[in-house]
């Protein structure tokens, strides 16, 4: 039977509100920021030692939704409307490309420290950081169309198997070193034990809805995800998933159960005077999840013939329940299993190159691309920076970033430093602060650090 079209716009919204992957890529042409070695474990900001304030060192907080903004789904009205603000599908739609990415990360240093030792400098870290990641298809909007082309009188198909979701909450210890390898060579690296909190993968997810000739409809679906959250899960009869409840977290927040191993690698190399070549992988590693896991599948087809109301209209006794029946023969059809057992995760790992050349003592030009997969689909980002320092005392960053469906990111930092207190907010896109409805990508780290970098030599204060 033909149904009409149904918008589920509380689905679509939330991928244009959650503001919360990461880039940081002006973070890395701020002179003199200690957690700038996050992102190159090769690079050393500083000269002497810095302790980060507990808890303030660094709050970090990227989003991104690389299909469309706020603004194009609310829109001005034309016409009759033209004092009215509508919900705009098509033009949303226009926007999307067949894939589109919807990426957050979170991340507060607890606390961190590092240290200059003769040639060595090391690093401590104790860090908690959220990850996600959402792949999801245009076709996704295809949706608003229904299941049948009135104009033509063929029928439409939806497939909606490009869906893919992985999110993980976890706590790290890091401890960081680097060292001159030649006169122009340096590298580094960073151990982190993993202490897993929660996490939730798709394993596979395909689901087709397909109209027949006749008007009847389709639905096959064949999915399965894992997640490790504190959930009371209760059972039917037959053994199926009947109701999932959330229990409280604190438990896992500082838990050992679930633990793993990763690293940062990084290079620097000096290939001028003036030019800084750089290289880093970093989040390489797993967490292997063994408490509080569960694995839930599903796999059927259901085929909706229709509803027959001649009952109902010719005022005959007929079964006033066809809908809730319709809605158990759906629920019977896709039931969910559950199983347990362990599982492993990687770390949403990314890997940049980097250029920053120092054309004057206080102004350098800088390039980086990052790059990061999202369900084996490599996501590119690019930014071109220009720094700016005055002495110790104020160092800045303006920068361009390219990101996915997104070609113009100005961004900008800014570090303060009154003697060893440092205070610094960075921001890839400063225009989202101020008119955020427009952006599709959402990016800042701020903090505030305590830096001893020495005797103040009378070459670093000059102007070239």
């Amino acid at each position: 039977m033909k149904i009409t079209k149904h918008i589920y716009l509380t689905a679509i919204i939330t991928l244009c509100t959650i503001v919360a992957s990461g880039q940081d890529n002006s973070l890395m042409f701020t002179k003199g920021i200690p957690q700038s070695t996050q992102l190159n474990a090769a690079f050393r900001p500083v000269k002497k030692w810095y302790l980060a304030m507990p808890a303030l060192g660094s709050v970090q907080i990227n989003g991104s939704n690389s299909g469309f903004a706020w603004d194009d789904i609310i829109r001005q009205g034309t016409g009759l409307q033209a004092d009215s603000l509508i919900i705009d599908l098509d033009y949303a739609a226009d926007q999307m490309q067949d894939n589109n990415i919807f990426a957050t990360e979170a991340s507060i240093q607890i606390i961190g420290f590092g240290f200059a030792f003769k040639d060595w400098f090391f690093t401590f870290d104790i860090n908690h950081k959220l990850k996600a990641k959402v792949n999801y298809p245009q076709a996704l909007m295809d949706l608003r169309y229904g299941n049948w082309n009135y104009e033509e009188e063929i029928p439409i198909n939806h497939s909606l198997s490009d869906l893919y979701v992985n999110g993980i909450d976890y706590n790290e210890i890091a401890i960081g070193a680097s060292k001159p390898i030649t006169d122009k060579l340096t590298l580094g690296l960073r151990i982190k034990y993993l202490m897993g909190v929660a996490s939730m993968e798709s394993e596979y997810m395909n689901l087709d809805i397909q109209t027949l000739d006749n008007g009847y409809m389709r639905i096959a679906a064949d999915a399965a995800f894992r997640t490790n959250m504190p959930l009371e899960i209760s059972y039917d009869d037959a053994g199926y998933v009947d109701d999932v409840q959330f229990d409280s977290f604190s438990n896992q927040l500082v838990s050992t159960k679930n633990s793993g191993f990763g690293f940062d690698i990084g290079a620097t190399y000096q290939l001028t005077d003036k030019l800084l070549l750089g290289a880093a992988i970093n989040d390489i590693g797993y967490i292997k999840w063994k408490d509080e896991t569960s694995r839930f599948y599903t796999n059927g087809v259901f085929e909706y013939t229709g509803i027959d109301v001649s009952e109902e209209l010719t005022g005959d006794a007929g079964d006033q329940e066809y809908l809730e029946d319709i809605v158990d023969d759906f629920e019977d059809t896709f039931r969910f299993s559950d199983e347990g057992g362990s599982y492993t995760t990687g770390l949403m790992g990314s890997f940049n190159v980097s250029a920053d050349y120092q054309f004057k003592h206080w102004l350098n030009f800088g390039f980086v691309s990052k790059n990061y997969w999202v369900d084996k689909k490599l996501v590119p980002q690019i930014t071109l920076a220009t720094g700016l320092q005055a002495g110790r005392t104020l160092s800045g960053v303006l920068s361009y970033s390219y990101m996915k469906n997104a070609p113009a990111n100005l961004g900008a930092g800014m570090a303060f430093n009154l003697r060893a207190f440092q205070l610094y907010a960075v921001t890839d896109n400063l225009t989202s602060m101020f008119k955020p409805s427009t952006a599709k990508y959402v990016n800042a780290r701020l903090g505030i650090n305590f830096v001893f970098n020495g005797k103040i030599e009378e070459s670093e204060e000059g102007i070239d």
